[in-house]
């Protein structure tokens, strides 16, 4: 019994700190670029891209599933979201959120998904140049 109680309580610890709906992460840009940590709680969220007015390019997607369909959880999971993507060098978000396909009513589980948004016109040369040599390699993939 003595060995199980420092198991539950790790595990009962790891549940406190993780988001409450199934996440994953999918990056989508460079991700080895000098990170500068932005301000989670200053961190613009976006709901369109065209609200972007400055130059971006895209990191990566978070997306948590499975959700309460609660305006709290979902506000709560929101800001978990913005301080995950500040530690991956993120300046903004943008926020999509829905409901899972087979789920016709707002009682069931919803999906939010954010795309982590890093403005181009304060990198550092270096850091241009990994955007640049990312952007040719993704092109000659897609040529293939």
């Amino acid at each position: 019994m003595k060995k199980l109680l420092p198991l539950f309580l790790l595990a009962l610890f790891c549940g406190c700190v993780s988001m409450t709906g199934t996440y994953s992460y999918i990056p989508v840009g460079p991700q080895n670029l000098s990170q500068t940590i932005t301000d989670s709680k200053t961190m613009p969220v976006y709901v369109a891209r065209e609200d972007i007015t400055r130059p971006w390019a895209g990191l990566g997607l978070m997306r948590i599933k499975n959700l309460p369909n609660d305006r709290t959880v979902i506000a709560g999971e929101i800001e978990k979201l913005k301080l995950e993507a500040a530690k991956k060098g993120a300046d903004a978000l943008i926020i999509n959120q829905y409901f899972e396909e087979n789920a016709p009513t707002m009682k069931y589980p919803v999906t939010i998904a954010a795309y982590l948004v890093k403005y181009l016109d304060e990198l550092s040369e270096a850091d241009q140049l990994k955007v640049q040599q990312f952007a040719q390699q993704a092109a000659m993939e897609n040529a293939k």
